[in-house]
């Protein structure tokens, strides 16, 4: 228990006392409340004598281990090499026939393979301590702390990366889970021709603004046990599981002898039952989707290229674009006035947004076409962010909020994107603004992998000044190797949706 005697105030008690005391009790009361390095070169009284107080343990406000969710869930296996190549079977034949008379030689049927290979990526950060620094008294060893700390900092960008990297626009990345399940391509080696035969097929479900609910959960687990999975993890952004659970709240019961009845009101779901098994559900905060940003935001690092000198819409007629005025999930219209802004993106960061100034009326079956023109600079673009407002009344872009919807690579562009002729980037609606992503999977190392050619792990540097020098790295690749045994959702709303203003 603290007492006034923890102070050195002899002979005075609370209420009173010695003279002597009672002074010393008034110096205190008196102390002031400015820290030492506010009393320097000051004439004054008792504040100068005062010892600082200072909390002896570091207060942690960044991320815990605990809040990289996913990168714990995913199997972790060893690389062998930079490259690192698996096989699928594709097919054990085509199922035809099977039924012969007796004695009769049967036909042949030949099973499908496909060899496939992610490269290895290399993650690191460096670390610098100063001599000084390791010498003083303090509350934490420095070094071991920054080591700490250079490890938590990889952690991030690996859990973030497992779901956002594309080595198409970013060469240096890896690809991320949804990068590999989009596998899109000509020849034998991929799934889909082309985004549009990838977003009809069974493994993506577009929510369209909706918030998720159980029904689509369900739906999931039968069109992943379609392909022959079975589902066991829902992994999404925690504001995704925190409105699913919302949407269970209006249907909760309070039973005797239960939580609710001692005092507990509400119950969150950890797991859905769905007809083919369980369902975790794991909310990771590091999935969510890139923050919106204005025209007044810099570029997010002095290394990031250019932004677009110009950028210009135009509306083309195409049947494949998903704008409605009245989309299946019953929400608002996805028709209306909307401004239309770019940035640059390289490995480093990405620049500042350049917004075409005039609204573009977004209308169905009309295609907004981007044209880019490439900003000049001394750090070319990989690639661009494309970003949309919602619908607006507003007669100019100034102050506005633009979300990010998707990104494509400079040589994606060059070729024509979504339809659209060669050096202009179309979208077709495919990604609304301000939504989420989530996936479902049958979580286990013969679906999907991290191989890790090393570790996590510290490599200290020689000794160049009065510091010490270390880099903190981790080589591995994402490995998908049944991509129909997982299901994406897209455009999920991160609100128990009602109505909404896209």
């Amino acid at each position: 228990m603290v007492t006034l005697d923890d102070y050195n105030i002899e002979g005075a008690g609370f209420m009173g006392g010695e003279r002597e005391g009672q002074e010393q009790l008034l110096k205190a009361m008196q102390a002031g409340q400015i820290t030492g390095e506010q009393t320097l070169g000051l004439s004054l009284t008792q504040e100068p004598l005062k010892a600082e107080s200072l909390e002896q343990t570091l207060k942690l406000i960044e991320f815990r281990l605990t809040d990289i969710k996913l990168w714990n869930e995913v199997p972790k296996l060893t690389a062998y090499n930079t490259v690192e190549e698996f096989l699928q079977l594709a097919s054990y034949g085509t199922q035809r026939g099977g039924f012969y008379d007796e004695g009769e030689l049967s036909d042949v049927e030949d099973s499908s393979y496909i060899r496939k290979s992610e490269q290895v990526k290399y993650m690191q950060v460096t670390g610098e301590v100063t001599m000084q620094a390791q010498m003083v008294r303090s509350f934490v060893d420095a070094m071991r702390k920054e080591t700490e700390n250079k490890m938590m900092w990889i952690l991030r960008l690996a859990n973030t990366s497992l779901t956002k990297a594309d080595s198409n626009i970013i060469p240096q990345q890896f690809n991320s889970y949804y990068a590999q399940h989009q596998s899109i391509g000509s020849g034998a080696n991929f799934l889909y021709l082309t985004f549009e035969d990838y977003y009809n097929s069974n493994v993506v479900v577009d929510l369209r603004g909706a918030s998720l609910k159980q029904g689509d959960i369900e739906n999931a687990s039968v069109a992943i046990d379609s392909n022959y999975g079975t589902a066991d993890r829902l992994f999404a952004p925690s504001t995704v599981v925190s409105a699913f659970a919302q949407d269970y709240f209006k249907v909760q019961r309070i039973l005797q002898g239960g939580a609710g009845f001692e005092g507990k009101i509400g119950t969150v779901p950890k797991t859905v039952s769905s007809t083919l098994g369980d369902i975790g559900l794991v909310s990771d905060k590091f999935m969510k989707a890139d923050p919106a940003r204005n025209l007044a935001n810099p570029a997010t690092s002095v290394k990031a290229p250019t932004a677009p000198s110009a950028v210009s819409v135009s509306l083309n007629a195409d049947p494949l674009v998903k704008y409605s005025a009245s989309p299946s999930s019953g929400l608002a219209t996805e028709l209306g006035n909307v401004f239309y802004g770019v940035s640059s993106l390289n490995r480093y960061g990405e620049s500042n947004i350049t917004a075409y100034a005039t609204p573009v009326t977004l209308a169905a079956g009309q295609r907004p076409d981007i044209t880019i023109t490439p900003g000049v600079g001394p750090l070319g673009a990989n690639g661009y962010v494309i970003y949309r407002t919602k619908i607006t009344a507003a007669g100019s872009p100034t102050g506005l909020t633009f979300y990010p919807i998707f990104k494509v690579s400079t040589s994606d562009v060059a070729g024509g994107y979504n339809g659209a002729a060669a050096g202009v980037v179309g979208d077709r609606g495919y990604f609304l603004p301000d939504m989420e992503q989530a996936f479902m999977i049958e979580s286990n190392e013969d679906v999907y992998s991290f191989k890790q050619l090393a570790p996590i792990s510290k490599l200290d540097l020689a000794i160049l000044s009065m510091s010490r020098r270390f880099i903190t790295f981790l080589f591995g690749t994402p490995q998908l190797y049944t991509p129909k045994k997982m299901l994406r959702f897209i455009n999920v709303s991160r609100t128990l949706a009602g109505t909404v203003n896209f």
